[in-house]
C-alpha cells in the first residue's frame, strides 16, 4: 500500500469500516503507508500508549492500525480547501513540533499504518 497510486478507500481488514482515503495518503519516506488525515470524523480512535506514542485503532472494531506522529507534511503543502476537509476528530498535534497550527510551516499528523491492518477498495470509474 505504501506505493499505491490508485484512487480509493482504505478499509479496516477486520470489519471493513472506511478509515482513510487515497487523497490523504502521501509518501512519508518511512516505508509504511502514511496518511495526513482520516476519511471522516470518528472512524479512527486514538489512545496514548504506555511509551508515549499515540496508537490509532479502528473505531468500530478496536483493531490496531499503527501510530500517529507529529511529523507529517507541512500545512503549506496543501490548498486551504484541502485543509478544510480534515475531520474534527483528527489530532491537532503537529503544530506543537514547529510553529502554530495556523502557520504554513506547522505540520499535519502522520498516521503511520501497518498495511496488513487495511484493505484497499479502488474507486469505480
Amino acid at each position: 500500500f505504501n506505493y499505491k497510486k490508485s484512487n480509493g478507500t482504505y478499509r479496516c481488514a477486520n470489519c471493513n469500516s472506511p478509515l482513510f482515503s487515497s487523497s490523504g495518503q502521501y509518501d512519508s519516506g518511512s516505508g509504511w503507508p502514511s496518511f495526513w488525515k482520516t476519511i471522516s470524523s470518528d472512524q479512527v480512535s486514538l489512545e496514548k500508549s504506555w511509551d508515549g506514542r499515540i496508537e490509532c485503532k479502528c473505531a468500530t472494531c478496536d483493531g490496531h492500525l499503527g501510530h500517529v506522529f507529529p511529523d507529517g507534511p507541512t500545512r503549506g503543502s496543501f490548498e486551504v480547501k484541502e485543509l478544510e476537509t480534515v475531520p474534527e476528530s483528527d489530532p491537532q498535534i503537529g503544530y506543537k513540533v514547529q510553529g502554530d497550527k495556523d502557520s504554513k510551516n506547522s505540520r499535519m499528523p502522520r498516521f503511520c499504518v501497518n498495511g496488513i491492518a487495511m484493505r484497499f477498495e479502488e474507486e469505480k470509474q
